[in-house]
């Protein structure tokens, strides 16, 4: 799809529109089928429930999955946002895909490997595969999104480190 703007809006990109007649708007984590024409998936991120934040075995984040496998619908990937409270957490673990996080707002640190590193917006980190890492949300909480290069978030499985 090529877009082509009109002069005057050139630099305003908030007065661009874009026809998305041959895309499927979805709103739940659950409800992702397959896009009508060439497998274009758009996603609203505002509509998709917060899933996690109630067991403690991994510390309080929340997320939203926002690309993944579905019935109808097999995906080579998956993407979500995790969101933090105030000094939030996710325990150290680790998983066989690699991962990236992608800062959006608020800041904290991703401790892999025993390498404390500062997440804040705009500042991508890669996880290696199998390596040990958590996060600590630091006093405005954060957000951050995070992808991984597999089919179904469902399918990944985290192994959270031994607590002392």
């Amino acid at each position: 799809m090529q877009l082509e703007m009109p002069q005057d809006t050139a630099t305003d990109m908030t007065t661009l529109a874009i026809d998305l007649s041959d895309t499927e708007q979805l709103h739940q984590a659950s409800n992702l089928p397959h896009a009508p024409q060439d497998n274009l998936l758009v996603v609203d991120a505002a509509q998709v429930p917060l899933s996690g934040g109630t067991d403690a075995a991994y510390g309080e984040v929340r997320w939203r999955t926002l690309i993944n496998s579905c019935s109808e619908k097999s995906r080579d990937m998956v993407l979500g946002i995790a969101e933090f409270e105030p000094h939030g957490r996710l325990l150290p673990h680790r998983h066989d895909p690699a991962e990236f996080y992608f800062g959006l707002e608020g800041s904290g640190i991703v401790t892999i490997d025993g390498t404390p590193h500062e997440m804040r917006p705009g500042i991508a980190i890669y996880v290696p595969a199998n390596a040990e890492h958590d996060t600590q949300a630091g006093p405005d909480g954060l957000r951050f999104a995070y992808g991984f290069a597999e089919a179904s978030f469902e399918q990944i499985t985290y192994r959270f480190s031994a607590q002392t």
